[in-house]
């Protein structure tokens, strides 16, 4: 008996079930192409940007605290970094436009100027004491304020404004090293007691300027890609939607559990400092 072999066309191994099983995902037919708009790498981009920018527009920060990690799980870090950067941005600059009225020039001014001072010492840092031990430190400095601030809610209130200085200089040795200029001022805020809409409008005041020079720095090192740009593009409407969505919930959040909110960012801030400081 002679056996009759059956030479399959491409078309037919690709429809083949043995081949849709252990074909890699840009191959499959409804799979992701990366020559094609969208993929399921873009698809993730967006979720991730849509995630973090919620958690931006109901607390005012940790955009970057969510994106960050998760997007370079599948991003190189120099498509990371500028993709969170604009995306943020976008997000900061929409709800300074909202929430322009609640805005404190003053406040927002010395923590600026606070940080100015504090930027060239913390560059100082970066280069004579070790990373690790300076984010490990932080973590439990911010871990230890925020658990004894949901223990004990009924912290001292600052009322002078000469805490901005001494926020903003902490702050800026922070973000000059560590790039790391959140925590600070969120825990000055908690403690001047402000109502949620300010609270997020001086965020947006202090940290505005300070993307616009994040913006410029990747600029001038090259950056900004193609690549950058379509996941960007992509991002946007769900962005926009996102922000839409939280608008009113942002506004029904109570001080009281707003503050509680804060605090368990910060408290996951740490622990991801912590990561960062002993891996």
């Amino acid at each position: 008996m002679k056996t009759i072999q059956k030479h399959s066309t491409a078309g037919e191994i690709r429809d083949s079930p043995s081949y849709l099983c252990q074909a890699p995902l840009a191959d499959h037919p409804w799979g992701a192409r990366k020559d094609g708009p969208l993929d399921w790498t873009t698809v993730a981009v967006v979720a991730v940007i849509m995630a973090a920018t919620a958690v931006r527009s109901l607390m005012g920060f940790g955009n970057a605290l969510v994106a960050m990690p998760l997007l370079a799980l599948f991003l190189p870090k120099e498509t990371v970094s500028p993709l969170v950067a604009l995306t943020a941005m976008v997000t900061g600059s929409i709800l300074l436009l909202q929430t322009w009225r609640q805005l404190c020039l003053r406040n927002t001014g010395r923590l600026l100027a606070g940080a100015a001072l504090g930027t060239p010492i913390g560059l100082c840092l970066l280069t004579y004491l070790p990373e690790g031990v300076v984010l490990f430190t932080l973590a439990v400095i911010i871990f230890s304020f925020s658990l004894y601030s949901l223990t004990k809610p009924r912290l001292v209130r600052i009322r002078s404004d000469w805490g901005a200085w001494v926020a903003g200089f902490i702050a800026g040795i922070l973000g000059g090293a560590y790039n790391t200029n959140g925590p600070p001022i969120a825990i000055y805020g908690t403690l001047r007691g402000w109502e949620p809409e300010r609270f997020r409008a001086i965020l947006q005041g202090f940290f505005w300027p300070a993307g616009v020079m994040v913006l410029i720095g990747h600029a001038s090192a090259g950056l900004w890609t193609r690549e950058v740009f379509r996941y960007a593009g992509w991002s946007l409407p769900g962005l926009l939607l996102t922000m839409l969505l939280c608008r009113p919930l942002a506004r029904c959040i109570p001080p009281g559990r707003f503050d509680q909110f804060v605090h368990t960012l910060l408290m996951a801030t740490a622990v991801l400092l912590g990561a960062k400081a002993l891996l």
